[in-house]
């Protein structure tokens, strides 16, 4: 049986990178890669074990990268990325609740970047095991 967590992460991962074109990352990339970029990041979990199917709450946190002339692609990028459902062979994701924010992001020396963070919220169903 895939694990839900890796269900979901899949199917952001090859919609943000096969669908719609963006360089997609599984954590931070090399130094030097070119901006945009999104990074597939963070999963939290709340699962209920029900009778004859598995539901439960899944969040998951992209990160959108561009550098300071990018405000504007970046959260047209974040709007892309969020999709009302999401239909595996194994699960069915309902967008509950989107969060989106962008910040200003100092970390690299000598650079200032774009910082686009969205938190998308789940409620699957996986049907008889």
């Amino acid at each position: 049986m895939i694990d839900v967590q890796e269900d979901l992460f899949d199917r952001l991962y090859f919609f943000a990178q096969d669908e719609l074109g963006f360089d997609t990352y599984d954590s931070l990339p090399r130094d030097g890669t070119k901006y945009p970029f999104v990074e597939i990041a963070e999963t939290d979990l709340v699962s209920a074990d029900l009778k004859n199917a598995y539901s439960g709450a899944i969040t998951q946190t992209i990160n959108v990268w561009g550098d300071q002339d990018m405000r504007f692609l970046i959260g047209k990028m974040m709007n892309q990325l969020c999709v009302n459902r999401i239909n595996s062979d194994h699960y069915t994701f309902n967008l509950k609740n989107i969060q989106k924010r962008i910040l200003l992001d100092s970390s690299v020396p000598n650079t200032r970047l774009f910082h686009g963070i969205l938190t998308l919220e789940f409620n699957y169903t996986k049907g008889r095991i």
